[in-house]
Protein backbone atom coordinates (compact mmCIF):
# COMPACT_ATOMS: atom_id res chain seq x y z
CA UNK A 1 0.00 0.00 0.00
CA UNK A 2 1.33 3.13 -0.84
CA UNK A 3 2.31 5.44 1.76
CA UNK A 4 1.24 8.57 2.68
CA UNK A 5 3.75 11.91 2.43
CA UNK A 6 2.69 14.80 4.22
CA UNK A 7 4.76 17.93 3.40
CA UNK A 8 6.02 20.60 5.81
CA UNK A 9 6.71 23.87 4.91
CA UNK A 10 10.36 23.64 6.29
CA UNK A 11 10.84 20.42 3.89
CA UNK A 12 14.21 20.38 2.17
CA UNK A 13 13.55 19.59 -1.66
CA UNK A 14 16.88 19.69 -2.31
CA UNK A 15 18.25 16.66 -4.36
CA UNK A 16 20.02 13.95 -3.11
CA UNK A 17 23.65 14.43 -3.30
CA UNK A 18 25.01 11.58 -0.96
CA UNK A 19 25.15 7.63 -1.78
CA UNK A 20 22.82 5.58 -4.19
CA UNK A 21 21.89 1.89 -3.76
CA UNK A 22 22.67 -0.15 -6.10
CA UNK A 23 19.95 -3.07 -5.44
CA UNK A 24 17.17 -0.19 -6.14
CA UNK A 25 18.75 3.05 -7.71
CA UNK A 26 17.09 5.16 -4.34
CA UNK A 27 18.89 7.14 -2.06
CA UNK A 28 20.72 5.17 0.85
CA UNK A 29 22.64 6.92 4.01
CA UNK A 30 25.80 7.03 4.13
CA UNK A 31 27.42 5.27 7.53
CA UNK A 32 29.76 2.50 9.00
CA UNK A 33 29.92 -1.13 10.42
CA UNK A 34 28.79 0.19 13.66
CA UNK A 35 25.24 0.99 13.19
CA UNK A 36 25.24 -3.03 13.49
CA UNK A 37 24.53 -2.81 17.28
CA UNK A 38 22.57 0.37 17.25
CA UNK A 39 20.20 -1.31 14.93
CA UNK A 40 20.45 -4.42 16.92
CA UNK A 41 19.14 -3.12 20.18
CA UNK A 42 16.58 -0.86 18.94
CA UNK A 43 14.88 -4.01 16.93
CA UNK A 44 15.48 -5.99 20.20
CA UNK A 45 13.77 -3.44 22.50
CA UNK A 46 11.06 -2.77 19.70
CA UNK A 47 10.13 -6.27 19.73
CA UNK A 48 9.40 -6.95 23.42
CA UNK A 49 8.20 -3.09 23.91
CA UNK A 50 5.39 -3.85 20.87
CA UNK A 51 4.56 -7.61 21.85
CA UNK A 52 5.44 -7.16 25.63
CA UNK A 53 2.56 -4.63 26.18
CA UNK A 54 -0.09 -5.25 23.93
CA UNK A 55 -2.72 -6.68 26.10
CA UNK A 56 -2.20 -3.94 28.10
CA UNK A 57 -2.08 -1.12 25.57
CA UNK A 58 -4.11 -1.37 22.39
CA UNK A 59 -2.71 2.06 20.99
CA UNK A 60 1.24 1.42 20.36
CA UNK A 61 2.77 3.49 17.94
CA UNK A 62 6.29 3.81 16.88
CA UNK A 63 7.49 7.17 16.02
CA UNK A 64 10.89 7.93 14.84
CA UNK A 65 12.56 10.91 14.24
CA UNK A 66 15.13 11.50 11.34
CA UNK A 67 14.47 8.32 9.85
CA UNK A 68 16.31 8.63 6.63
CA UNK A 69 15.76 6.89 3.35
CA UNK A 70 15.34 3.23 4.85
CA UNK A 71 19.05 1.99 3.42
CA UNK A 72 22.49 2.36 4.45
CA UNK A 73 25.62 2.04 2.27
CA UNK A 74 28.20 0.95 4.72
CA UNK A 75 31.52 2.99 3.30
CA UNK A 76 33.98 0.54 4.71
CA UNK A 77 32.88 -2.29 2.95
CA UNK A 78 30.63 -1.60 0.28
CA UNK A 79 27.42 -3.19 1.18
CA UNK A 80 23.86 -2.16 1.97
CA UNK A 81 21.96 -2.68 4.80
CA UNK A 82 17.79 -1.78 5.76
CA UNK A 83 17.61 0.92 7.88
CA UNK A 84 16.00 1.45 11.01
CA UNK A 85 12.18 2.00 10.04
CA UNK A 86 12.77 -0.82 7.78
CA UNK A 87 14.33 -3.41 10.29
CA UNK A 88 10.93 -2.22 13.01
CA UNK A 89 8.07 -1.50 10.51
CA UNK A 90 7.50 -5.74 10.74
CA UNK A 91 6.92 -5.38 14.29
CA UNK A 92 3.39 -5.59 16.35
CA UNK A 93 2.74 -1.55 16.65
CA UNK A 94 -0.56 -0.71 15.37
CA UNK A 95 0.71 2.71 14.14
CA UNK A 96 3.84 3.86 12.39
CA UNK A 97 5.19 7.80 11.94
CA UNK A 98 8.46 8.46 10.45
CA UNK A 99 9.82 12.38 9.78
CA UNK A 100 12.51 13.03 7.44
CA UNK A 101 13.77 16.55 6.38
CA UNK A 102 14.59 15.88 2.86
CA UNK A 103 11.99 15.49 0.32
CA UNK A 104 13.75 12.70 -1.65
CA UNK A 105 15.02 10.46 1.26
CA UNK A 106 11.34 10.67 2.46
CA UNK A 107 9.90 9.28 -0.81
CA UNK A 108 12.14 6.74 -1.27
CA UNK A 109 11.54 5.60 2.05
CA UNK A 110 8.08 5.67 1.37
CA UNK A 111 8.55 3.29 -1.84
CA UNK A 112 10.80 0.70 -0.11
CA UNK A 113 7.60 0.17 2.84
CA UNK A 114 4.90 -0.33 0.18
CA UNK A 115 5.86 -4.15 0.32
CA UNK A 116 5.25 -4.43 3.90
CA UNK A 117 1.46 -5.06 5.14
CA UNK A 118 1.82 -2.48 8.21
CA UNK A 119 2.54 0.23 5.52
CA UNK A 120 -1.82 0.43 5.82
CA UNK A 121 -0.80 1.70 9.31
CA UNK A 122 2.18 3.95 8.38
CA UNK A 123 2.88 8.15 7.76
CA UNK A 124 5.81 9.95 6.84
CA UNK A 125 6.07 13.52 7.75
CA UNK A 126 8.91 15.17 5.41
CA UNK A 127 10.13 18.68 7.24
CA UNK A 128 11.66 19.88 10.73
CA UNK A 129 10.65 17.26 13.52
CA UNK A 130 9.86 20.49 15.99
CA UNK A 131 7.19 21.13 13.20
CA UNK A 132 6.07 17.48 12.74
CA UNK A 133 5.33 17.23 15.99
CA UNK A 134 3.14 19.74 16.13
CA UNK A 135 1.14 18.13 13.55
CA UNK A 136 1.14 14.46 13.98
CA UNK A 137 -1.49 12.96 15.75
CA UNK A 138 -1.31 9.92 18.08
CA UNK A 139 -3.90 8.39 19.63
CA UNK A 140 -5.69 8.96 23.08
CA UNK A 141 -4.12 6.49 24.99
CA UNK A 142 -1.27 5.41 23.44
CA UNK A 143 2.10 4.10 24.53
CA UNK A 144 4.79 5.24 22.12
CA UNK A 145 7.83 3.76 21.80
CA UNK A 146 10.60 7.22 19.70
CA UNK A 147 13.62 6.68 18.29
CA UNK A 148 15.49 9.83 17.95
CA UNK A 149 18.59 9.34 15.55
CA UNK A 150 20.16 13.00 14.69
CA UNK A 151 23.38 13.45 13.19
CA UNK A 152 24.48 16.34 15.83
CA UNK A 153 23.12 17.80 18.80
CA UNK A 154 21.73 20.96 17.86
CA UNK A 155 19.46 18.90 15.53
CA UNK A 156 17.38 17.80 18.62
CA UNK A 157 16.67 20.58 21.30
CA UNK A 158 15.22 19.69 24.51
CA UNK A 159 12.20 21.44 23.57
CA UNK A 160 11.20 19.01 20.97
CA UNK A 161 11.48 16.04 23.60
CA UNK A 162 8.93 18.71 25.92
CA UNK A 163 6.56 18.72 22.67
CA UNK A 164 6.93 14.99 22.49
CA UNK A 165 6.54 14.11 26.08
CA UNK A 166 3.06 16.87 26.00
CA UNK A 167 2.13 14.43 22.69
CA UNK A 168 1.79 11.49 24.38
CA UNK A 169 3.05 8.87 26.72
CA UNK A 170 6.18 7.34 25.49
CA UNK A 171 10.21 5.52 25.85
CA UNK A 172 12.86 7.11 24.33
CA UNK A 173 15.90 5.61 22.67
CA UNK A 174 18.09 8.55 21.66
CA UNK A 175 21.15 8.72 19.92
CA UNK A 176 23.37 11.66 22.00
CA UNK A 177 26.24 12.77 19.97
CA UNK A 178 28.99 12.09 22.09
CA UNK A 179 32.47 12.38 20.42
CA UNK A 180 31.86 14.98 17.20
CA UNK A 181 29.24 16.52 19.12
CA UNK A 182 30.25 17.47 22.43
CA UNK A 183 33.45 16.17 23.49
CA UNK A 184 35.94 17.04 20.15
CA UNK A 185 33.86 20.36 20.76
CA UNK A 186 34.38 21.45 24.08
CA UNK A 187 36.69 24.32 22.83
CA UNK A 188 33.58 25.50 21.50
CA UNK A 189 31.64 25.57 24.25
CA UNK A 190 32.59 29.01 26.31
CA UNK A 191 30.76 30.89 29.11
CA UNK A 192 29.94 33.18 26.50
CA UNK A 193 27.86 31.39 24.61
CA UNK A 194 24.41 32.93 23.88
CA UNK A 195 21.41 30.78 24.08
CA UNK A 196 21.54 29.44 20.61
CA UNK A 197 24.65 27.66 21.11
CA UNK A 198 23.88 23.91 19.94
CA UNK A 199 24.80 22.71 23.57
CA UNK A 200 22.33 24.79 25.64
CA UNK A 201 19.67 24.31 23.12
CA UNK A 202 20.07 20.77 23.51
CA UNK A 203 19.81 20.59 27.62
CA UNK A 204 17.20 22.89 27.31
CA UNK A 205 19.41 25.79 29.68
CA UNK A 206 22.69 26.59 30.28
CA UNK A 207 23.96 25.10 33.15
CA UNK A 208 26.38 23.42 31.55
CA UNK A 209 28.28 26.26 31.44
CA UNK A 210 28.90 25.72 35.40
CA UNK A 211 31.35 22.66 34.69
CA UNK A 212 34.74 21.97 34.62
CA UNK A 213 36.21 22.19 30.52
CA UNK A 214 39.64 21.06 31.56
CA UNK A 215 38.74 17.56 30.25
CA UNK A 216 36.71 16.25 27.78
CA UNK A 217 35.47 12.78 29.37
CA UNK A 218 34.56 15.14 32.26
CA UNK A 219 32.73 17.31 31.26
CA UNK A 220 30.69 15.34 28.95
CA UNK A 221 30.11 13.11 31.68
CA UNK A 222 28.62 16.72 33.30
CA UNK A 223 26.45 17.05 30.54
CA UNK A 224 25.25 13.56 30.49
CA UNK A 225 23.85 14.14 34.34
CA UNK A 226 22.65 17.47 33.31
CA UNK A 227 20.60 15.60 30.43
CA UNK A 228 18.92 12.82 32.60
CA UNK A 229 17.86 15.27 35.04
CA UNK A 230 16.18 17.41 32.64
CA UNK A 231 14.85 13.90 31.30
CA UNK A 232 13.33 12.87 34.92
CA UNK A 233 11.78 16.19 35.53
CA UNK A 234 9.78 14.94 32.41
CA UNK A 235 8.80 11.61 34.06
CA UNK A 236 11.57 9.97 32.61
CA UNK A 237 12.70 8.37 35.68
CA UNK A 238 14.76 5.57 34.04
CA UNK A 239 17.78 5.93 32.29
CA UNK A 240 20.63 3.95 32.68
CA UNK A 241 22.89 1.69 30.86
CA UNK A 242 23.69 3.94 27.98
CA UNK A 243 25.75 2.11 25.36
CA UNK A 244 28.43 4.04 23.99
CA UNK A 245 29.02 3.20 20.18
CA UNK A 246 32.62 3.47 18.59
CA UNK A 247 34.25 3.18 15.02
CA UNK A 248 36.65 0.66 14.52
CA UNK A 249 39.46 2.80 16.07
CA UNK A 250 37.99 2.62 19.39
CA UNK A 251 37.03 6.43 19.06
CA UNK A 252 33.26 6.87 20.51
CA UNK A 253 31.13 8.47 18.15
CA UNK A 254 27.45 8.56 20.12
CA UNK A 255 25.51 6.76 23.06
CA UNK A 256 22.52 5.44 22.60
CA UNK A 257 20.47 6.74 26.39
CA UNK A 258 17.08 4.90 26.62
CA UNK A 259 14.43 6.69 29.13
CA UNK A 260 11.37 5.51 30.32
CA UNK A 261 8.92 6.21 33.27
CA UNK A 262 7.91 2.62 34.34
CA UNK A 263 9.44 -0.23 35.71
CA UNK A 264 9.06 -2.42 32.56
CA UNK A 265 10.81 0.11 30.12
CA UNK A 266 13.82 -0.52 32.37
CA UNK A 267 13.37 -4.10 32.61
CA UNK A 268 12.73 -4.41 28.36
CA UNK A 269 15.81 -2.77 28.39
CA UNK A 270 17.88 -4.49 30.39
CA UNK A 271 16.62 -7.94 28.78
CA UNK A 272 17.64 -5.84 25.24
CA UNK A 273 21.00 -5.15 26.59
CA UNK A 274 21.38 -9.19 27.66
CA UNK A 275 20.15 -10.35 24.74
CA UNK A 276 22.65 -8.04 22.10
CA UNK A 277 25.67 -7.13 24.42
CA UNK A 278 27.64 -9.16 26.36
CA UNK A 279 25.73 -8.37 29.78
CA UNK A 280 29.29 -7.60 31.50
CA UNK A 281 30.00 -5.07 28.79
CA UNK A 282 32.37 -1.96 30.41
CA UNK A 283 30.06 0.91 29.36
CA UNK A 284 32.68 3.44 30.15
CA UNK A 285 33.02 6.68 28.48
Amino acid sequence: MKVPITYLTSANRSLWTESVAKSDGLPARPSGPWIDTKHKLLTYYAHLFATGMKNSWKSRVYLELFSGPGKCFIRDTGTEDLGSPLKVIDHEFTKFIFTEMNGPAAEALAQRLEPYSNSAQTEIWCGDCAEAIQRIHIPDRSLTLAFIDPTGIGHAPFSLIEALRKKTRCDLLINVQHGMGIKMNVHQYTPDSDEECALTQFLGHDGWKKLPRHNAKEFFVGVLDLYKQQLDKLGFSFTGREVLISNQQGSGLYLLLFASGHPRGKEFWEKSLKGVLHPELDLGM
